[in-house]
């Protein structure tokens, strides 16, 4: 089945998944002494991108699985192009 995510239309939504998984990355590997920081500027990127995804009507239209894990895709397929 084709992605509900449009690289063009949807490039907003792609970038903001992007923030987060370059997030989860940063968290996994930090070290530092403020960890609970670290974890809510991951939570405030995952709160921004699914309000930004719910907006989008792709929710709604799709349902919430398809449509975040299309995006989840579409966005390590634009990080590795």
């Amino acid at each position: 089945m084709a992605s509900v995510i449009d690289p063009d239309r949807h490039a907003d939504l792609v970038t903001l998944q992007q923030t987060v998984h370059g997030l989860f990355d940063e968290l996994e590997a930090y070290t530092g002494t403020d960890r609970e920081g670290m974890r809510e500027r991951v939570r405030q990127a995952v709160t921004e991108k699914e309000t930004a995804l719910r907006a989008s009507g792709l929710v709604a239209e799709h349902g919430y699985f398809t449509a975040s894990q299309d995006l989840k895709k579409a966005a390590r397929q634009a990080a590795a192009d």
